[in-house]
């Protein structure tokens, strides 16, 4: 672009404001205010305008309009954010409590210095734990919480391997093109995260380490962009990982009486939340949460179940004790949506039908897990079969995170909501 130009008393450019905003389609009063910063920065901020203009050409939406009135105003930023690309299928989790040191975690391994090319790679980290323990409400927390630091944030449904692909294909849209065969589609967007940077992707419930590699294989090589993953594979290959833990009692304490709203959910911590609640709701509530193992996923039902019903916290601990498979399998007072659809009872049952289906040891061994204290069940009770056969079936169980391993005292630990589960099924 050519600039007119005069010179002053001094030999200092001067630019004809006038006649380049009517070149440019720019107002002149916002072209005099660029100009205060000098040539340098007017032509970046030129520049800029003329991207976010071509990028709105085809836009529509109330998005597009208030980017639009942002960009004729001369607030670049703003448009630009209204532009961006943030398509987590969830909405902000008002309750969400604790995880700051995963979150912290998550968010050193993917500014890694270390550019090493994805697949695997230093800026790519996966989640992993049992189901039901908050993976999910994790990422999306970390999503939102830094969407203004990436240029696109991108999130891919991976329960399964044809919903993979579908839903990684059918970001081609998101991302401007047009195709109808998916592998048409999928190109695209390996394309698109080639050529572009500072996008965030997201694989949330790649639930096994199969799903884990069919995930990292529509990564390109060379990509410059961070990449999350949500799974219950403990082994993660050649991935960096996180581990989500079920909530100790007191963090699921405070989790649970905000979720059942029974103190103002701008109480997030420990600090703000135990001074304002009596010491016998304070004992109630932490006995609840040891009951429900500190699964988030119970706690968020049992605080939704308070909410509805007004059954007090010591009222829903009773029925708990009373009937705990009953209050499991109830979730008719919890809001369904993408994050989980599943009450705690059919999340567990499910995992329990896919272990069975690949491994009938591994079935045995975690229908004996219900007979036993859940922190500390001997593997020495399965001596009869060799040592390859038991650990194929406990890496079988380690997949969907319902047992933890450990070898050093040849033990292993089961959670005690899945033992719930397994005793109800077996008297059923």
């Amino acid at each position: 672009m050519s600039l007119d130009k005069k010179t002053d008393g001094h030999n200092s450019p001067i630019i004809d404001a006038k006649n380049v905003s009517i070149k440019q389609g720019i107002s002149p009063d916002l072209v005099d205010k660029w100009m205060l910063f000098g040539e340098e920065k007017y032509q970046e901020l030129l520049k800029k305008y003329k991207e976010l203009e071509n990028k709105l050409a085809d836009k529509t939406g109330d998005n597009a309009e208030n980017a639009k009135l942002k960009l004729i105003s001369g607030d670049l930023y703003g448009a630009e954010q209204l532009l961006k690309i943030f398509n987590v299928p969830i909405p902000r989790n008002l309750f969400f409590t604790g995880r700051s040191d995963i979150l912290e975690k998550l968010r050193e391994a993917l500014q890694n210095e270390n550019k090493i090319a994805i697949t695997p790679s230093k800026r790519a980290t996966a989640l992993s734990g049992l189901g039901g323990v908050g993976k999910t409400q994790t990422v999306a927390e970390y999503a939102y919480r830094y969407k203004d630091e990436y240029s696109a944030v991108l999130w891919v449904l991976a329960d399964g391997k044809d919903l993979l692909l579908n839903s990684f294909a059918q970001l081609s849209g998101l991302l401007g093109f047009k195709g109808e065969k998916q592998n048409d589609q999928i190109l695209a967007v390996q394309s698109w995260l080639r050529n572009n940077n500072g996008w965030l992707l997201i694989f949330d419930n790649a639930e096994t380490l199969d799903l884990l590699t069919a995930a990292k294989e529509l990564l390109p090589t060379s990509a410059e962009g961070h990449v999350l993953f949500t799974t219950r594979a403990q082994a993660t290959g050649g991935l960096a990982s996180v581990i989500v833990d079920c909530f100790d009692n007191d963090t699921g304490a405070v989790f649970l009486l905000r979720r059942s709203k029974w103190v103002a959910i701008d109480l997030t911590t420990l600090e703000k939340v135990r001074p304002s609640v009596s010491d016998k709701d304070w004992q109630v509530a932490t006995e609840l949460v040891y009951e429900l193992g500190g699964l988030a996923l119970a706690i968020d039902h049992a605080g939704a179940y308070i909410e509805q019903t007004e059954c007090g916290l010591d009222g829903y601990l009773r029925r708990y004790r009373n009937n705990s498979a009953m209050m499991l399998k109830d979730c008719d007072y919890v809001q369904r949506g993408n994050d989980y659809p599943n009450s705690v009872y059919r999340t567990f049952l499910l995992a329990l039908e896919k272990v069975k289906k690949r491994s009938l040891l591994a079935n045995e061994i975690l229908l004996d897990s219900a007979l036993f204290h859940p922190d500390g069940i001997s593997e020495k009770l399965y001596t009869d079969y060799n040592f390859t056969e038991l650990d194929k079936a406990l890496a079988t169980l380690k997949d969907y995170s319902l047992i933890q391993r450990v070898p050093e005292k040849h033990l292993f630990t089961v959670h005690r909501l899945v033992q719930v589960v397994i005793r109800d099924v077996c008297d059923g």
